[in-house]
């Protein structure tokens, strides 16, 4: 079994809400609980919460860390991703 990670866009970076929860728009709908991350590969958070409507939702993502100013303005300049995780079975390929 050959296992790839993709990093998928979140979508647009929205704000940053009283309680510390960002939000983004976006089109694909994330899976819940996803762990949410930086270009840079740092785990920010977790989808906490799909809102808004089902042609343009909004996520809301819980941080599981402290909100730097750099690192909310990498959030702002790179986005976000979500890690989806490729499984492609190796049956029948030559893998030297």
């Amino acid at each position: 079994m050959i296992r790839r990670v993709i990093m998928q866009p979140l979508g647009e970076f929205i704000h940053i809400s009283g309680t510390g929860t960002l939000i983004f728009r976006g089109k694909n709908y994330p899976p819940m609980s996803s762990n949410v991350i930086t270009k840079t590969g740092i785990i920010i958070g977790k989808v906490a919460d799909v809102i808004g409507p089902v042609s343009h939702p909004y996520f809301v993502i819980r941080p599981e860390i402290k909100l730097t100013e750099r690192l909310v303005s990498e959030i702002k300049s790179s986005g976000l991703f979500i890690l989806k995780d490729k499984r492609r079975s190796s049956v029948g390929r030559n893998e030297s």
